[in-house]
């Protein structure tokens, strides 16, 4: 969490060995540890939305929003040929949209803050 604090960042992926990617905020990992805390350590895979919701990088962000409105969550990994390149939050979104209008379809090229 201490990463997560120092680089500004509130969403991480997460990626296992057998290919599951999962997603976890920092409101998952307190509700993880003050679950936990301190009986025994956790792990961030057993905290995060396994299968997380995902897009591709060439989807439009109106695909992910509404990826995040169906899954009841606000950020989704951004994926391309399979492998994780970045997560995309609702801040990103918004922040996407109060930069100006937009054409129908923009895609999701860049690789989100993860806000």
């Amino acid at each position: 969490m201490y990463e997560m604090y120092a680089r500004e960042v509130h969403h991480l992926a997460v990626v296992a060995d057998d290919g599951a990617v999962g997603l976890v905020s920092t409101a998952d990992l307190l509700r993880g540890i003050a679950a936990w805390y301190p009986k025994t350590v956790v792990t961030v895979g057993s905290l995060c939305s396994m299968p997380a919701p995902a897009v591709e990088a060439s989807d439009g962000i109106e695909v992910a929003a509404q990826s995040m409105i169906d899954a009841r969550t606000d950020g989704v990994l951004v994926m391309r040929n399979g492998c994780v390149r970045g997560v995309l939050t609702a801040v990103d979104l918004v922040r996407s949209i109060a930069q100006g209008p937009s054409e129908p379809g923009e895609r999701v090229e860049h690789e989100g803050r993860g806000d």
